[in-house]
């Protein structure tokens, strides 16, 4: 069970706990009179379901609760072997190249780092599962204080006016379905669902947890140094320090004596690795490490950009998930109807501009302006050098989902892997959520290093992905797309598509981790922004917009 796992497991939870309250209103019927309806029976009789409710979610979900808990801890004290797993490699392969100023810790010392770290670990797994445990006793709290206030508010919304009591029940649990359980709520005010939180808690706690992996290795080695990765969207509290130098005084052992370097502590004070934080640093070797401490004018735009084009997706979301919830639980037919077109509309809005409309941002990107294609002669050359780099980088379960995602069985198209995620993706296939996992892991591995270079892929498909646009118009495709670096290496299809890629491209060179390496793939990146230059009949031209 990864980080997916739990937040799913506790997503459906809610879910229950919300289709249930619904349940037995929709079961226990207010009975109509000639006066009315006969709200108060209706009151005592859903009062009565609301104890049975509680003594029935108290029961099934503690022992739930108690096995994801257990999962929680597992997974903390594996995310520290990985990165300690990974750590020593890197040492090692550092110290072959030639990497000299390293002085192992003796067996004594070491023995000490371990006892040290083994309690900092056991700390950050008790306090978790700690916070965990309150905010599942909060969301049945929540849930029997949600259903008792609709109980009375029911009769409430009648009275003014409701007219059917499927739309008395609509209107008292509108403010419930529009939030979810929100049940948790942080300093600054935010309120968020419990499987929000839990997947905010364990990512982090499990990076710290690798960083922990990470740092006691290098304690074992007497290194100290490491620099926070450079990437393509950095966080813009962890962008001061992204390609900086910093001595690790909180995970390595360091002292401020170790070299002219900021203090990890320090920059952690000052934002760096905050919750949900997606940047990572990596061991420093003098000598051999090249920092990267300036970015260009160009760079800070486009992250900028990125920042607000991915604040504006998370918006999206969250209103698609808003009118998912009450398109599935309201009780009127017209409310469903209603809500079911509302969140039609925010599941497919075909781009996110963010603070700036669609034909603003077009006319800001003309197509293909300073785009220097690599030559095709040298194209796979050049990819193979730049992404052996990345390879180093991913974690056996990137890799592990890469390979998988490549997979082309020749079972029916109905039953591919690769079909069904990208299928769910788009929202055309129910979510089943033992694929959907695979979807952050791949992602997550594409970010971790965008493209150097300016490159043209293509792609063949059966039918015109984009039937109805015109030259100029700028989606979002939602799923992750499979190209080849070479034309002849695409599938023989009747639509020809040629994509062209800019540096900055999030999408990665994946022939070493492919079950087809012979197909030279570029895979790119889910939720890619796309221009389009060229729409006939059997022929496509794009343009990714980083």
């Amino acid at each position: 069970m990864n980080e997916y796992d739990i937040s799913a497991a506790f997503e459906a939870i809610e879910q229950e706990l919300i289709s249930s309250m619904i349940r037995n209103m929709d079961r226990h019927k207010a009975e109509e009179l000639k006066e009315g309806y006969d709200w108060s029976m209706w009151q005592t009789e859903q009062l009565k379901a609301l104890e049975k409710y509680k003594l029935e979610n108290q029961k099934k979900y503690s022992k739930q609760f108690k096995n994801i808990n257990a999962q929680i801890g597992e997974l903390i004290w594996q995310a520290r072997q990985q990165g300690g797993m990974k750590q020593e490699t890197q040492i090692l392969r550092a110290i072959k190249n030639g990497f000299k100023n390293y002085k192992p810790a003796s067996a004594a010392m070491q023995a000490e780092f371990f006892k040290l770290n083994i309690r900092k670990l056991d700390a950050l797994i008790k306090a978790t599962g700690n916070d965990m445990k309150k905010a599942e006793t909060a969301v049945l709290r929540m849930a029997n204080d949600q259903y008792r206030k609709a109980i009375f508010n029911a009769q409430v919304y009648a009275n003014s006016g409701a007219g059917t009591y499927e739309k008395a029940v609509d209107m008292a649990t509108k403010d419930m379905l529009s939030r979810g359980l929100n049940c948790v709520e942080y300093k600054n005010g935010a309120r968020h669902v419990l499987s929000d939180y839990a997947d905010m808690a364990i990512r982090t706690a499990s990076k710290r947890a690798y960083l922990q992996g990470e740092g006691e290795k290098r304690q074992e080695w007497g290194i100290s140094t490491v620099i926070v990765n450079k990437r393509g969207n950095p966080c813009p509290k962890c962008l001061p320090f992204v390609g900086k130098v910093l001595i690790d005084d909180v995970w390595s052992g360091g002292k401020a004596s170790d070299g002219p370097y900021p203090l990890m502590s320090a920059a952690i004070a000052r934002g760096l690795y905050h919750p949900r934080c997606k940047d990572s640093h990596s061991t420093y070797f003098p000598g051999i490490s090249t920092a990267e401490d300036t970015w260009t004018r160009e760079e800070l735009k486009s992250i900028e950009k990125s920042y607000k084009q991915e604040q504006d997706q998370q918006y999206n979301q969250r209103q698609a998930d808003k009118y998912g919830r009450l398109a599935e639980y309201s009780l009127d037919e017209e409310n469903q109807q209603h809500y079911e077109r509302k969140a039609k509309q925010w599941n497919h809005i075909r781009f996110k501009t963010g603070d700036i409309d669609s034909n603003a941002y077009m006319r800001s990107k003309k197509p293909l302006a300073n785009f220097r294609a690599v030559p095709q002669q040298e194209v796979v050359k050049v990819l193979r050098e730049e992404y052996d780099e990345w390879i180093g980088l991913l974690t056996d379960e990137e890799s592990h989902a890469i390979s998988k995602y490549t997979y082309n069985s020749f079972e029916p198209d109905d039953n591919k892997f690769y079909l069904k995620l990208n299928a769910m993706l788009r929202g055309d296939m129910e979510k089943n959520y033992e694929i959907m996992k695979y979807s952050d892991v791949i992602s997550r591995a594409l970010k971790k290093h965008r493209l150097k270079q300016d490159i043209i892929c293509y792609r063949n498909m059966d039918i015109n992905p984009l039937t109805g646009f015109k030259t100029g118009d700028i989606f979002t495709w939602q799923q992750f797309v499979s190209t080849s670096v070479i034309p002849g290496r695409a599938l023989k299809k009747k639509y020809q598509i040629a994509i062209f890629a800019p540096k900055g491209t999030a999408g990665a060179y994946i022939e070493k981790v492919s079950k087809f390496p012979q197909q030279r793939e570029l895979l790119l990146d889910k939720d890619c922004v796309y221009r389009v230059i060229l729409n006939q009949e059997d022929k496509v031209e794009l343009e990714v917009v980083p």
